[in-house]
Order: structure tokens, then sequence, then C-alpha cells
């Protein structure tokens, strides 16, 4: 994660990137770019409190792919850690929405199919917050986009620009591979 700052909204911007998770309560926004990848944003309005992760896989239900995930690089790790940093924060799961994006066709490997990486990661989203009885406010899923997000933390909107452009798949792949190089072992 990095900070920058933006002249537009006049705010700093948390840029996560995959397997990373960030919750705040201050005024500010926070940010990330996706491509299969999938993005799930909670908002608590009632504390003023929200956060967003960014997961590449769905994950399996087994101890070796949940407990060893210290970087929520899966979706079931990275959304029990993001509920887990809200409530931390103060939030009460009643006040809690989510907002979920990404799930794109857009890398040459992956193909849209029953079976692809990007539906498997939208569908696992959708219900962790089911089972957690918290209600989706927004989605903007699959599709062949790419979706950089910028969430503002204190009024829950979250600022959407969806791309084709090469350049940016490109740059969503490299990005992709080399968080995979440095994070997954094959066996």
């Amino acid at each position: 994660m990095y900070i920058r700052n933006n002249t537009k909204f006049g705010k700093d911007i948390k840029i996560i990137h995959p397997g990373e998770y960030y919750v705040s309560g201050e005024n500010e926004l926070i940010g990330t770019l996706l491509g299969s990848c999938v993005a799930v944003c909670l908002i608590d309005g009632e504390m003023g409190v929200a956060g967003m992760n960014h997961f590449m896989l769905p994950g399996r239900i087994t101890a070796r792919d949940i407990f060893s995930d210290k970087k929520a690089k899966y979706g079931i790790t990275a959304i029990n850690k993001l509920l887990s940093a809200m409530y931390k924060s103060g939030s009460k799961k009643e006040n809690i929405i989510a907002k979920i994006f990404g799930g794109g066709h857009v890398l040459d490997s992956i193909k849209p199919s029953s079976t692809s990486i990007s539906d498997d990661n939208v569908r696992l989203a959708k219900l962790m917050m089911e089972m957690e009885d918290i209600p989706i406010a927004e989605n903007d899923v699959g599709g062949i986009f790419t979706r950089k997000l910028l969430l503002d933390v204190k009024s829950g909107k979250v600022y959407l620009k969806k791309s084709t452009r090469k350049s940016i798949i490109e740059e969503i792949e490299r990005q992709e591979e080399e968080y995979a190089r440095r994070n997954f072992r094959y066996e």
C-alpha cells in the first residue's frame, strides 16, 4: 500500500494492491485497479468507517489455504480480514453495506467461461455477503473491463472508471503476475 495526494478530491488516497486490504475512519480515499481480481468495499455510514480489499483467487476451504494466507490473497481470507478490521474500528454488522467490483475477463489467459477465476471471485464475494447477512448496495462485475476504484471513506461513495485500454490491461497483467510470482508456490 502506498499514499498519494489527490488534488482533484483534496484528500490522500491509500492505494491497495492484490492481497491487501485497508479500513479507515479518516477523511481519505481508498483506491485500487482491478482486472480479474475483485474488491469488496464495506461501508458503515453510521460510524463513518469504510474499507476495501483486493483479492486474486476465491480460495479453497482447507486449512492449508485459509490459515496460511497471511496477505489476504484469497477471497475467503480477504473478506474475513476486512470484516474483522471493520469490527475493530467500531462498526456493527447491522450498519454495514457492501459494494462489489471487478471480476473482469481482461487477461489473455482468462477466457469467459462458467469456471473462470473471475466468475468464482465474484460468486464468492456475493456468497460471503449473503452468509454474513450484509446487503450488497452496489456491484459492477464481469465484462471485459478493467476498473479503477476510489472509495470515499466518509461518504461511502465509490468512483468507478472502466476501461478496455490495452496499456491498462497490460499493467494489471504485470501486477498480477508479479504478485503471483512473489506469493504463490506451485507444488
